[in-house]
């Protein structure tokens, strides 16, 4: 059984927050961008009443569904769907997310016999456990046959209510292991049915039971029927934390129906949270004020552009190879991907993204990708600055990957670099790719996180195959 380089952290600050009202935020610019957005052909958008869903899904997905030819494809694909119904039967691929454009999750039911599932993409051999990089958001799942969701890592569900049984395996596999993985803010009403995942966690998640389990379960701040903790030296491990200290969900994109305008509705941070939360205060980014940037035709220069006229970002489905870092400043600045917006670190070894952190930023659902560097230090994620006790930044499914499409000259010296205070890092997935061949010498286990200062912290902490991580707090 092959064991992954992983890390998923949920890491809180403890520290009391400010709660603002909901509020509509545009904000002044000379640049406004078109509203309806200008999506590229890697984000397909339905409505309930489009003729041949599932099969247009099928089609797209082709590539993504094989697992020799999806595993580490160049394609990345975003399905978005508005407020409806929809009787589908799709599988729901590698590089791809899911996401309803409801204000609720409720407004986007996918029904059928199946509805949206993922299986297990190795069932003669090793099962689910190189089932990664699929998500789904922001709709509730009512298929006869309940929801099965088989996945290993970087694959989160979030604001999802699944009408019946949630099934985290493949117990039609003849090999059904699994090495997942997270949930959030989700309601589960009936059983949650770990099976033989190693670990999972779960992040204020209302649910009716779970069972199962080989290794690791965490429950933060989670409601009704939870596992108990577990007695010393049981499997599977069991740990539960009764509230979550600090929290903010990842921001999620709503349609208007009657005017069909987009917002980017980025949820305010709380504390001392229990069970799903689906409608925590908010302020929304009206799509006049969100930049939508296309691999094919935007890289860190206009990215940068954007963010430097008081513009959010949206990356669309995508691999950008990026000449410099993308730089984070403006406080509330929301950069965040669809599809698995992939980010390809500089030849000159400078990482993807720099954040000089101003408080209320949120950074989520990108891939962080190194490319070939010279020796040296390097990060694929600096994030620095003096925070905001008041209103943390957030991080949000942000997956970094060394090796895997690359050659064995492809490295970084440090995954990720936390250098500020009050930062929430809310599900991170730091993989040496196993893939890949490694550098005479290399050691894919060490120093995948840097925290050189205070106010991060990591209650529940999934931790498999990674030696070091540095916590070095500034004084």
């Amino acid at each position: 059984m092959r064991v992954h380089l992983a890390l998923s952290i949920l890491a809180a600050v403890a520290a009391a927050v400010t709660m603002p009202p909901p509020e509509k935020k545009q904000r002044t610019h000379t640049h406004q961008q078109p509203n309806p957005p200008v999506f590229p052909a890697s984000v397909v958008v339905f409505a309930p009443d489009d003729a041949n869903i599932t099969e247009r899904m099928a089609a797209r997905s082709e590539v993504l569904n094989d697992r020799a030819r999806g595993h580490f494809s160049s394609e990345r694909l975003a399905f978005l769907f508005k407020p409806g119904r929809y009787d589908v039967e799709a599988k729901i691929g590698y590089y791809t997310s899911v996401t309803g454009l409801g204000a609720s999750p409720y407004d986007v039911v996918f029904a059928g016999e199946r509805g949206v599932y993922v299986d297990a993409m190795d069932p003669q051999q090793a099962g689910s456990l190189d089932t990664f990089w699929r998500s789904g958001d922001n709709f509730r799942h009512e298929a006869s046959t309940g929801f099965r969701w088989a996945v290993s890592q970087a694959a989160p569900l979030r604001r999802i209510v699944a009408a019946g049984d949630l099934e985290l395996f493949d117990p039609t596999a003849q090999v059904n292991y699994a090495s997942g993985g997270y949930l959030g803010n989700s309601i589960v009403e009936g059983s949650l049915i770990l099976g033989s995942q190693q670990q999972w966690i779960n992040r204020n998640v209302q649910m009716n039971g779970a069972t199962g389990g080989a290794w690791s379960n965490v429950y933060v701040g989670c409601a009704g029927a939870v596992a108990a903790p577990s007695a010393a030296g049981a499997e599977p491990r069991v740990s539960v934390v009764d509230q979550a200290p600090v929290v903010a969900a990842k921001p999620y994109i709503v349609i208007d129906e009657a005017t069909g305008r987009y917002d980017l509705r980025v949820p305010l941070v709380a504390k001392d949270v229990v069970g799903a939360a689906l409608d925590a205060p908010y302020r929304d980014v009206p799509f006049e004020s969100v930049f939508v940037a296309d691999a094919s035709r935007h890289g860190a220069r206009h990215i940068n552009e954007a963010l430097a006229r008081g513009l959010d970002v949206v990356l669309a489905p995508g691999i950008f190879e990026l000449e410099s870092s993308i730089r984070m400043a403006r406080p509330g600045a929301v950069v965040m991907g669809l599809g698995y917006a992939t980010l390809v670190a500089p030849a000159s070894g400078a990482p993807c993204v720099i954040a000089n952190d101003a408080g209320g930023m949120r950074l989520a659902s990108v891939v962080l990708q190194a490319s070939e560097v010279p020796a040296g230090d390097s990060s694929l994620l600096r994030w620095g600055g003096d925070g905001s006790e008041t209103d943390p930044s957030v991080l949000s499914d942000v997956f970094a990957r060394v090796g895997g499409p690359g050659s064995l000259k492809v490295r970084a010296s440090v995954m990720v670099h936390v250098a500020a205070s009050h930062v929430i890092l809310d599900n991170l997935w730091l993989w040496r790719a196993d893939h890949a061949e490694l550098a005479p010498g290399e050691q894919p286990r060490s120093r995948p996180v840097h925290e050189s200062n205070c106010g991060v912290s990591s209650p529940p902490l999934l931790n498999r195959g990674l030696h070091a991580i540095d916590a070095t707090p500034a004084r």
